[in-house]
């Protein structure tokens, strides 16, 4: 794989990757993450190139936030992850709340996501749920399942 995982998200959320994601994954523990914004050859055909992307990387990360899970493109990635998790027969998605979704906002392919494995929350205040935010992704793009997890907080298993 080119990459180690394809970073789905809103473009809003481009200054959190930045600032954290990136630091903490590529900078810091040598993972080569897909993120558009910076890896996307400008002038090709969106849908194609977000495609590849996927079929080039080990992982999808989704970032959801309640505009990203409302747009289109938050279901075309989720689909295009999910028919690489059909034909791989590997588990390859990785959720990550990264701001507080609204009961009521989230749609059935996102809910089926949330209640089908486990996913992570990002904690913006609190400094050691950051520390183990960062282990538990870690392991989870390192292993072939989603994540392997025990006994953490910010780690839910429903929606």
């Amino acid at each position: 794989y080119k990459f180690d995982a394809f970073v789905a998200h809103d473009y809003d959320d481009f200054g959190w990757i930045r600032q954290h994601m990136i630091p903490q994954l590529e900078e810091g523990r040598n993972f080569r993450l897909c993120i558009g914004e910076r890896d996307f050859i400008p002038g090709s055909q969106l849908e194609e190139v977000i495609v590849d992307n996927i079929r080039n990387s080990r992982k999808t990360i989704l970032l959801l936030t309640p505009k990203f899970i409302q747009s289109e493109w938050c279901d075309f990635e989720l689909a295009m992850s999910r028919n690489k998790l059909f034909a791989s027969g590997r588990d390859v998605v990785i959720a990550v709340i990264l701001k507080p979704l609204p009961v009521g906002s989230i749609n059935g392919r996102v809910y089926n996501v949330l209640k089908s494995r486990l996913y992570l929350e990002w904690n913006p205040d609190d400094i050691h749920a950051q520390e183990l935010f960062w282990a538990k992704l870690t392991d989870a793009l390192r292993s072939g399942q989603t994540l392997d997890l025990t006994d953490s907080s910010e780690i839910r298993e429903d929606a």
